[in-house]
């Protein structure tokens, strides 16, 4: 199985909403199984900004997606593939969240363990970067770690990109 994102498919009329493709390969072909978007696609929100893939579940990071309020926090979303159906099962969100985070610049997913990279994080100092860690626990996902850098500074965008393999993750 493969997975494509393209964060500015159009989505009539929902400029820039995103989308993701999804590939199975028969023999020698890829053929398409599915086209996967936001159950509540928003323009310019560019879902399918990254993505990744684990067995039957993919991550799709949405890092414009705005809030209730109108800002551009960030999200990721999990979906679950049943037979040749994808089902939407979870938008993720941080427990801190700020507007302008890019919450889903980057995702990771490694069994029941996702990592969602937040590059313009403030905590450490203006876009010092953070990553989140999320474990399914049966049906749902929790939020369980936040990840910064011991030497967190302004401008390190710590979180750009994120890696996982079983229990081990990295953080660019």
């Amino acid at each position: 199985v493969a997975i494509v994102g393209v964060p500015y498919d159009g989505n009539d009329p929902l400029y820039g909403s995103g989308a993701v493709y999804v590939f199975v390969r028969n023999g020698e072909r890829w053929e398409q199984q599915a086209k996967l978007t936001a159950s509540d696609a928003g323009e310019l929100e560019n879902f399918g900004w990254s993505v990744a893939i684990s067995g039957d579940v993919a991550i799709v990071g949405t890092p414009y997606a705005v809030n209730d309020d109108g800002y551009r926090y960030g999200s990721a979303y999990v979906f679950e593939r049943n037979g040749d159906m994808w089902e939407e099962k979870k938008k993720l969100a941080s427990s801190d969240a700020a507007a302008g985070d890019w919450f889903g610049r980057s995702v990771a997913i490694s069994g029941d363990i996702a990592i969602v990279g937040v590059p313009y994080d403030d905590d450490a100092g203006f876009d010092s970067g953070s990553a989140y860690v999320f474990i399914r626990n049966g049906n749902t996902w929790e939020e369980q770690a936040k990840l910064t850098a011991s030497d967190a500074a302004q401008n390190d965008w710590f979180g750009n990109s994120v890696a996982i393999s079983g229990d081990v993750a990295i953080v660019g």
